[in-house]
């Protein structure tokens, strides 16, 4: 962003077919984070094996037979090599992601909870079993399409990859609730255009909100707006100071024009179901 730094950061990543590079030529969602003061960063995914070749994702915890990478130490990496290099806050850190990218996410704030200052998965969930308890409390904004036809919310439906099926979406989020030692039972409002449920009277620097919107597998063109606004709207977290220049939206332009893809999403959107890319 312009200005000087140290600045807070979206680190952002992307569902399987991905591509950094062509995540961070889209001009609006580049201008939609760095008009706001923060920079973004995206790290590189692997290449997995899928159902029909080879294609980028995510190292997940319950995947057999793919080539592993210890995604804690890399994020890890990328994070120390975006401080030393372009002024990034350490302190100051939303990791935010879609799809494959979102499961992840989940795992990281389960696990490591200290990775990142908040956590915004999309289309995502915790995939296996979780545990009853995480490893400490987290700020987390859970978005999710009740459309969504390739990360279901119906439990008849959930996702399984890798030989592992996904935890029901209330049950992840009352596990953060949980650990974050907020009131059991949610409140349930809207907010910009979004159904709302959000756990009240957390620990210090925790939270947990759950967005719902209409759509299906991606996500609408204000997301990454309103994971912005949801990160500062805690007073007690440090927040960007805004350059101006107005906060577009992002509207993405599809995946990856492959033959045999159908559909139409975000950078990087497809988490594999539909379009057949599912570890085996």
């Amino acid at each position: 962003p312009p200005g000087a730094g140290p600045y807070p950061a979206v680190i952002y990543l992307y569902g399987s077919t991905g591509n950094s590079r062509r995540v961070i030529e889209h001009d609006r969602l580049v201008r939609a984070i760095t008009d706001r003061g923060y920079a973004l960063v995206v790290p590189i995914a692997l290449d997995l094996e899928y159902h029909n070749g080879v294609d980028s994702g995510w190292f997940l915890r319950h995947e057999r037979g793919q080539k592993a990478r210890n995604e804690v130490a890399y994020l890890k990496q990328v994070i120390q090599h975006a401080a030393e290099r372009h002024q990034v806050d350490r302190r100051r850190l939303v990791l935010a992601g879609q799809s494959r990218g979102g499961f992840l996410i989940w795992e990281m704030a389960c696990h490591h909870p200290d990775l990142a200052n908040a956590y915004a998965p999309h289309a995502a969930g915790y995939l296996g079993p979780m545990p009853r308890r995480c490893a400490g409390p987290v700020r987390m904004l859970h978005t999710h399409g009740k459309n969504d036809p390739i990360v279901p919310l119906a439990q008849d439906a959930l996702f399984t990859s890798g030989g592992a099926r996904m935890t029901p979406l209330e049950v992840s989020l009352r596990t953060l609730a949980r650990t974050a030692g907020c009131e059991p039972q949610p409140v349930s409002d809207a907010v910009g255009g979004f159904a709302r449920q959000r756990w009240r009277h957390c620990q210090s620097g925790s939270g947990v909100e759950y967005l719902l919107h209409n759509g299906d597998h991606n996500y609408p063109q204000s997301w990454i707006s309103q994971v912005l606004d949801w990160y500062e709207r805690d007073k007690r977290a440090p927040v960007a100071t805004s350059t101006g220049g107005g906060t577009p939206v992002f509207r993405g332009t599809g995946d990856e024009r492959r033959p045999g893809f159908k559909g139409v999403g975000q950078p990087g959107s497809g988490t594999g179901g539909r379009f057949k890319r599912v570890p085996q």
